[in-house]
């Protein structure tokens, strides 16, 4: 279709491409850089990005919220990145390499490295920038809580790793609550509380953030871009753009008008029945991309605790119904049981498939008596600034009511969501997207600590034994025992792969998609 540019990026591709950045356990790792090429690009002009999402503040060691994230890509940078290959690569790390026993990884940082108050960054930075970090993430948490940093000298650290796994590097190369490098005195002066000074490495600086009106980011001059060709949110940056403006913009309507008028440059979170509307004309451009997969997140402290009532709701949900209520089109979504991609062909398998084509009300009310349930109110959360995610909800309320629940929708706005989600007492299920990883136990819903708060020990055994195996190959075999296990214990309802568009100006070159955030550097504008 005219206008439309497909960016098939499943947020991850092969994981048995999923190379780990170093040529061996004692050689450095590939993608050395001495960090001297200052980014010296004339930038110009200004970019206007209506934003979907509101942005409760700009600290990425603090949250999983998905805007802040978005931002804050460009704002700060960690140790290593993931490329547009889904390689691990060095970042703010020159170099790294690992012991033959995997106990430690030396981090030679790149030197000459300025944040935005033009200090340098120096490896005190790096370890009190990693331990709060590690402090806050759930990710890090679960993962990695025993691993420590140690500064060696001014440009080296090594993380001494207990129990050597092959989620460590993946973790530390995460983008979601990434581990960003800021100031020693930054991070000591709030401990865990919130961040008030964004200063970070990347190559935009904050100008100004004003709360629910926009975030200003402005060309930091003196950048220091890698030489690698750019990818993912790895190699070479340039801010081609002088000024971004990331406008807060929850409403549709208006995020449409304005992409129209020519107000904004880019518009976040296109409805997808909008597509056609916006290809008639000639200077919008629309981008898809593939995303992860959307699910329902039970809350198993409350009324979910009970495998009986996730069995219900996974019998009562017409997947396909709330997929089409989503994006209106086949083409933008696919039924799919696997807790892959197909191109993930190490980790597939067909292992639950039957439970996830489970669409029976009838079954869904027996198991309902089953549980010994009586009525009782279920509060369904969700936030009408993700229309695709509320529109799911608004089904799935019918659906679930159809049996015989007592469901109540409840919107707020996504700050507000955001917030309760973490509460336990605030919410029983609610309708969300999680992302692919580059390792499959990475999925949030396998950590006990994250929202929805799973206590099955088969699911933490089967993660411990791929934890421990090593390497792909020998972890791969694990893959039906982690289908299994998932659809056994329904720690989330999977609804199928989705997908998100956004609405840019043709005038704009460079544009792509990592994972599902907009990258804005090394984008130009023509005017």
């Amino acid at each position: 279709m005219r206008n439309r540019k497909f960016l098939l990026i499943f947020l991850v591709l092969i994981l048995s491409a999923f190379i780990i950045g170093c040529s061996s356990k004692d050689e450095e790792a590939n993608g050395s850089d001495q960090g001297t090429a200052v980014d010296d690009t004339e930038a110009s002009g200004k970019l206007d990005i209506a934003f979907h999402l509101t942005l409760p503040q700009l600290d990425p060691h603090m949250t999983t919220d998905i805007g802040v994230r978005d931002v804050s890509i460009h704002i700060y940078e960690g140790l290593l990145a993931v490329n547009g290959d889904m390689e691990i690569v060095p970042m703010l790390a020159e170099s790294y390499e690992e012991s033959e026993d995997g106990k430690q990884i030396t981090f030679n940082l790149r030197q000459g490295i300025k944040f935005h108050n033009e200090k340098e960054m120096k490896a005190e930075d790096v370890v009190a920038s990693l331990n709060r970090w590690q402090k806050m993430s759930t990710q890090a948490k679960n993962y990695i809580s025993d691993v420590t940093f140690e500064e060696v000298d001014e440009y080296t650290v090594v993380a001494n790793v207990p129990n050597p796994s092959i989620m460590t590097l993946a973790v530390i190369a995460s983008y979601n609550q990434f581990p960003a490098i800021m100031p020693k005195e930054v991070v000591e002066a709030v401990g865990e509380d919130r961040i008030e000074e964004v200063i970070g490495t990347g190559p935009y600086k904050l100008e100004e953030f004003r709360q629910d009106q926009y975030v200003h980011i402005t060309k930091y001059d003196e950048y220091q871009a890698r030489e690698e060709a750019p990818g993912g949110l790895a190699g070479e940056k340039k801010a081609q753009v002088k000024d971004l403006y990331f406008h807060i913009v929850p409403d549709i309507s208006t995020r449409i008008a304005g992409i129209q008028s020519g107000e904004y440059d880019v518009a976040t979170s296109i409805p997808h029945d909008s597509v056609d509307q916006l290809e008639q004309a000639d200077n919008i451009d629309i981008q898809i991309t593939r995303t992860p997969w959307d699910d329902a997140v039970l809350n198993k402290k409350g009324k979910f605790q009970d495998i009986k009532l996730r069995q219900a709701v996974n019998a009562a949900l017409d997947k396909e119904a709330l997929l089409l209520a989503a994006y209106g089109n086949e083409e933008y979504f696919e039924l799919n049981h696997s807790l892959v991609p197909a191109e993930q062909t190490d980790w597939l398998s067909d292992a639950g498939k039957d439970i996830y084509e489970t669409y029976d009300p009838e079954l869904a009310k027996q198991l309902l008596d089953e549980a010994g349930y009586d009525g009782e109110e279920i509060i369904l959360l969700s936030s009408q600034e993700r229309k695709y995610l509320y529109d799911m909800s608004v089904v799935a309320q019918e659906q679930l009511k159809n049996i015989g629940m007592n469901v109540k929708l409840e919107n707020t706005d996504w700050a507000t969501f955001i917030t309760d989600i973490g509460d336990e007492n605030a919410w029983d299920m609610y309708l969300g997207t999680l992302g692919y990883n580059p390792v499959i136990t990475e999925a949030l819903f396998w950590n006990p600590n994250w929202y929805g708060w799973h206590d099955s020990e088969e699911m933490n055994e089967v993660v411990e034994d791929v934890l421990r195996a090593g390497t792909v190959e020998n972890a791969a075999q694990y893959t039906d025992d982690l289908h299994q296990v998932f659809y056994d214990y329904l720690p989330v309802i999977k609804i199928g792969d989705g997908s998100q568009l956004i609405a840019t100006n043709s005038n704009l070159d460079g544009f792509i998609y990592h994972m599902t955030s907009g990258v804005y550097w090394n984008i130009s504008k023509n005017e």
